[in-house]
């Protein structure tokens, strides 16, 4: 073919950078003040709550109700800090994958899970892809 379309390597040169990670052309976020982007920064005491099968922000976890790998089916999604009380949010994998936040408040030197009341919220549900 003689005439080639100049329009289609534009769209290739636009969904190849469009593909690219943030991380690759970006420098990592830095965190606000009283955001927490790791379970090692959370208090043991929360960390107990949450328990041991959790992973880490970011990291691998089974989004849907099977783990081929053995990966958690929970994730540590960011948790923030506000005086006495922290507020932590999971994401939760399976077929009712959701994102739920835990709040904890500060008891006498100690983090203490405030359990959600009647009629709160408990769940959001995670977009639709």
């Amino acid at each position: 073919m003689r005439h080639r379309n100049p329009i289609m390597p534009l769209i290739f040169v636009i969904a190849g950078v469009a593909g690219q990670s943030a991380a690759a052309g970006e420098p990592a976020a830095t965190p606000a003040p009283g955001e927490i982007a790791s379970l090692a920064e959370l208090p043991a005491e929360i960390r107990t709550v949450i328990g041991p099968d959790v992973a880490d922000r970011g990291g691998a976890f089974a989004a849907g109700c099977v783990s081929s790998n053995g990966e958690p089916h929970s994730r540590f999604a960011g948790a923030r800090l506000d005086g006495d009380t922290f507020q932590v949010t999971m994401e939760y994998g399976g077929i009712a994958h959701y994102f739920d936040t835990l709040e904890f408040r500060r008891v006498d030197g100690r983090w203490v899970h405030v359990p959600k009341q009647p009629g709160q919220a408990t769940l959001a549900q995670a977009p639709q892809q």
